[in-house]
């Protein structure tokens, strides 16, 4: 190999260690990582959490929670998608915040501070949590907060009920 090529071999690798370190993440470092789909309908029960009283939708949410961890959750246009609110369709209506729940074992082994939602549904967390040793059958859920309590789950990794 030459001289040229070896240097652009090893800037290559030196990006790439780079990119990895910014990103705090090493393969294998996620407990989760997915997408996020919206409660489509009552009745379905995750992490012992009941779910939304009304039909939501989301336009985009990603969620991550590491294993020492790290939670980042993106979401853009959480908001209801139900004609029987009238006016409030498309809106959070009274949900002013969310909190990110880690289910391990069918139920909520940690969760986060709430943190705003926009009056268009977005919402970014950045949070850490103290995820059990064992966390058999991780998945995240989104729960509101409604009237200052945390309630049931309006998105969620699992595709359950849907």
């Amino acid at each position: 190999m030459t001289g040229f090529a070896l240097g652009r071999v090893s800037m290559a690798s030196l990006v790439v260690l780079g990119l990895s370190w910014f990103n705090g993440a090493r393969a294998g470092d996620s407990l989760v990582e997915s997408k996020l789909s919206a409660c489509l309908s009552e009745k379905v029960v995750l992490g012992g959490v009941n779910s939304c009283g009304k039909v939501w939708k989301l336009g985009a949410g990603q969620a991550r929670v590491d294993k020492d961890g790290s939670v980042n959750v993106e979401l853009t246009g959480l908001v209801l998608n139900d004609t029987s609110v009238g006016e409030f369709n498309g809106t959070p209506d009274g949900v002013d915040a969310v909190a990110i729940a880690l289910v391990c074992d069918r139920k909520v082994a940690a969760q986060t501070e709430p943190v705003t939602l926009s009056q268009k549904g977005n919402a970014t967390v950045n949070a850490k949590l103290t995820v059990p040793k064992d966390c058999a059958s991780p998945m995240v859920l989104v729960r509101e907060r409604y009237e200052g309590k945390i309630g049931g789950w309006l998105a969620s990794t699992s595709t359950a009920g849907k």
